[in-house]
This record gives structure tokens, C-alpha cells and sequence, in this order.
């Protein structure tokens, strides 16, 4: 590139792109809100960048570190005024390169957004969100893979209702600013993220199990005589209106959201299902043959039973296989993890001395 200054052509480069190294790690988490949409937690953030301006220099009580470049970091998620305390540190390399590290404590509520669908049998993300003031053409926000994110799982609180794993990654994306029609602006965005799996006992004895009851005592209606309508409506009717109050207990302990869960899926089956034996009971009503009637009904309640079992059968491989998979996630991210950074810094030192 090259622009006129004084009537003669001077060649600028651009700047290059500064890497920042993050390592996060949270110390406590609790309060995950589900309603909320929200978790209180104390992370601990360290930053460290390169200063080439201070390679082979000596630490002093002097120095200013608030005087040179800084990569304006922003945690994106927090919600509120947090309390927070931040300080620097200058540390060199085996080579004498120099990094100044930047290390902050963040107390405060973060916002995250869940995804309910596999609700009460879900597992979520709990995470940090990184950015920078900095567009992403001046700066790159990467995992420090000398010292890898972690978490402190013996501080968590809620444990009647969540249990959190041990596992952390990152993922590393953009985001962009509309700052006018014809200008946006990217930025660099680094989520580092944790698992909470919900503890489902209290929903499946309190719920599900109800839920499951009261369909079940649908299939006594048919012990009352055919010729009865008017009694087998009745409790028909009872059971329903049943399963619509259970149903408006459920939605307390949900945010609004535009999408079924797997507990609004199981509710919702057992009220059609209670709903369709209801106007099995009113049509047969129709046919005067009373040994029609007899075979129809016998068949009807065969039809009920066949239905209601490949659902309970249906949803319990559902929610068996997503449990399964949360259990997969054990230990060996670790050591994969370690591996890769491994074979990472290995690869950096090759280029440093082969080019």
C-alpha cells in the first residue's frame, strides 16, 4: 500500500494482528436460573500478550505497564455492575521474549441462554463470553494452550438440582457491528464454557409420575358399562382438566419460550391421550348394535394400550440415549486437550527454527 505525503509516494503496512492468550478459570458457580436465564459465578481471568518493546528487559517498580498497548478485553455476558479487581504482571519467555499478563477476578451474574427442548433431561453451557474493543483485523483472542481453562467443581453450590462436570472448552468466533448502512465492523469473541446437567428426580417423581398415573386411570373408564356414557365422560373429563392443571404448574418453572420441551411433550401426550378415549367414549354412543358396541369397545381399549406403550417406550429410549451421552463426557477431554496443546507448542517451536 502506498499514499502521497508531501508530493512523494510512501509505502505503509498494515499493522500486524496482535494475539491475546486467555485462560479462564471458574472458581464457583451457582444460582443457575432456569427462568432467568441466568448464573452467578467467580471467574478468573488471566491475559497475556506480547510486548516485543520490553524483550531482555529487567522487572522494575517503575515500570508502567498501564503505558503500553492493552487489548481492551470486555467479558460480554455479565449483567450488572460486578465486582471486580484487575492487575498486570510482566513475565519473559526461555528466550527473554516479554509478555505482559493481565489478571482479573470477576464476582457477578452472567446471562446465558438456554436450550430447553431436552427439558427436565437437558445439560447446559455455562460460559464466559470474551470480546475486545479492537476489531478483528488488529487482534485475535485465542486459548492459552500452555495453561488450559479449568474449573473448580468441589465450590459448586446447587447440587440438589444440578450437577456440574468437569470439562471446560473454548470456541472462538466473530461479531459484528453495525455502526452505520455501509460500515460494519467485526470483533473477536472467545466463549469458554462448562456443563451443568440438571438433576431430573424432582420433575420425574413430581410430573412424570403423576402424569403417567393419571393417563394410566384413563383405562378404567372402560370398566364402566358402554351403555353408561354420561359416567365414562364424567371421569374422562376429570382426568383432563387434571393434566391441564399439572400443565400450569410445568410452565412456573420455565422461561417463555416459543418451542415444546421434552416434559411439555409428555403432558400434552398424556392430555390428547385422555382427550381421544373421552371421544372414543361420546362416538361409540352412535352404534344402537349392542354387540357391536361390546367388540368395538374391546378393540378400541387393545388400540389405547398399543399407542400409550410405544410412547413410554419411545420417549424413555429418548431420554436414555441423552443421558448416555452426557455420561461419555468423562475425564479423557483432558488428557485430549493436553495432547493437542502438546502438539501445538511442538509445531510452533518447529516453524520458530525451520521456518
Amino acid at each position: 500500500m502506498a499514499e502521497i505525503v508531501n508530493g512523494e509516494s510512501k509505502s505503509t503496512k498494515p499493522k500486524p494482528k496482535k494475539s491475546v492468550f486467555i485462560k479462564v478459570t471458574f472458581l464457583k458457580i451457582s444460582n443457575i436460573e432456569t427462568v432467568k436465564e441466568q448464573f452467578s459465578a467467580d471467574v478468573f481471568i488471566k491475559a497475556r500478550w506480547r510486548e516485543p518493546s520490553l524483550d531482555h528487559s529487567k522487572v522494575s517498580d517503575n515500570l508502567k505497564l498501564d503505558q503500553y498497548w492493552n487489548p481492551k478485553l470486555v467479558v460480554q455476558n455479565v449483567l450488572g455492575s460486578p465486582k471486580q479487581s484487575s492487575w498486570k504482571e510482566l513475565n519473559f519467555g526461555k528466550g527473554g521474549e516479554a509478555f505482559i499478563v493481565e489478571k482479573r477476578r470477576i464476582k457477578g451474574t452472567f446471562a446465558e441462554m438456554l436450550e430447553l427442548r431436552m427439558f427436565p433431561f437437558d445439560f447446559q453451557d455455562i460460559s464466559v463470553v470474551l470480546t475486545s474493543e479492537h476489531p478483528i483485523q488488529e487482534l485475535e483472542i485465542l486459548e492459552d494452550e500452555q495453561e488450559l481453562s479449568s474449573m473448580n467443581v468441589s465450590c459448586f453450590v446447587d447440587v440438589q438440582e444440578w450437577e456440574l462436570k468437569d470439562y471446560v472448552v473454548t470456541e472462538a468466533k466473530q461479531m459484528t457491528k453495525e455502526f452505520s448502512e455501509t460500515k460494519n465492523i467485526s470483533f473477536p469473541l472467545l466463549t469458554v464454557k462448562t456443563l451443568a446437567v440438571r438433576q431430573f428426580g424432582f420433575f420425574v417423581w413430581n410430573i412424570l409420575i403423576i402424569m403417567t398415573i393419571i393417563s394410566l386411570l384413563s383405562f378404567t373408564t372402560f370398566a364402566v358399562d358402554n351403555t353408561k356414557p354420561q359416567n365414562r365422560l364424567q371421569l374422562g373429563f376429570t382426568l383432563t382438566l387434571t393434566g391441564v392443571t399439572f400443565r400450569f404448574v410445568t410452565n412456573q418453572s420455565l422461561p417463555k419460550i416459543s418451542y415444546l420441551t421434552k416434559l411439555d411433550v409428555y403432558i400434552l401426550f398424556c392430555m390428547i391421550f385422555n382427550f381421544c378415549i373421552s371421544i372414543w367414549h361420546a362416538v361409540i354412543t352412535r352404534f344402537k348394535d349392542n354387540s357391536d358396541q361390546d367388540s368395538m369397545d374391546f378393540w378400541a381399549f387393545i388400540i389405547f394400550i398399543i399407542i400409550y406403550s410405544v410412547f413410554q417406550l419411545i420417549y424413555f429410549m429418548i431420554v436414555v440415549g441423552s443421558e448416555k451421552a452426557v455420561k461419555l463426557i468423562g475425564e479423557s477431554w483432558k488428557s485430549n486437550r493436553k495432547v493437542t496443546s502438546r502438539s501445538k507448542v511442538r509445531d510452533g517451536r518447529a516453524s520458530l527454527f525451520f521456518g
